[in-house]
């Protein structure tokens, strides 16, 4: 067993993330047999499973917005959103049964670490999209389109719904994309000039 002095919550929350990502249920027990440890050991860092499940989606999210930082760096407008909502895709992709488990945790307000992490996630998006749109209505809509496009795209393909051939899921995500940005900037610019 490990000594109780080498145990912390975040080689808690990465053997969480560990069996997560194994398609594992996730209890205390299956965390404290991979931890070689005790399940009432890692009660001293976490009062239960729900604030445990909390820790990792925070951590979860901080991963995904350290690597859409570095992705969009450099970049700006249409091209800008379009590598965050790819890279957004691709890492949820990667990572599916964390992804899943992200979008399962039941959100509230009695974490901090989880709202600061959304809130981190959203604002990156949002300073993306109002560098383009300046009407709230398309700003909204934009945010919706995008959000909607990738979660929906977590859940098809990553539960293999995708399959017809004719068209990837790659090519799918871009295009609709494409056109969901398109549709908003042609709606915008048609509010500027009136």
């Amino acid at each position: 067993y490990m000594p109780h002095q080498i145990l912390t919550s975040e080689k808690i929350v990465q053997a969480g993330v560990n069996i997560i990502e194994a398609d594992k249920v996730l209890t205390f027990s299956t965390i404290a047999h991979n931890l070689g440890t005790h399940s009432q050991a890692l009660y001293v860092y976490f009062d239960g499973q729900k604030q445990l499940s909390y820790a990792i989606v925070g951590w979860a999210v901080t991963q995904v917005i350290e690597s859409l930082k570095t992705k969009v760096f450099g970049h700006s407008g249409k091209q800008a959103i379009i590598i965050f909502a790819t890279e957004l895709r691709s890492i949820a992709l990667k990572h599916i049964q964390l992804s899943r488990f992200v979008l399962t945790v039941q959100r509230d307000d009695q974490n901090p670490e989880v709202q600061t992490a959304f809130e981190n996630l959203r604002d990156l998006l949002h300073r993306l999209i109002n560098s383009i749109f300046y009407d709230s209505d398309n700003r909204i809509l934009a945010s919706r389109c995008i959000r909607d496009l990738i979660v929906g795209d977590i859940l098809n393909v990553g539960s293999g719904w995708f399959a017809d051939p004719t068209i990837s899921p790659d090519d799918s995500f871009q295009e609709s994309l494409n056109l969901c940005l398109t549709i908003i900037i042609q709606n915008e610019n048609k509010n500027k000039n009136k």
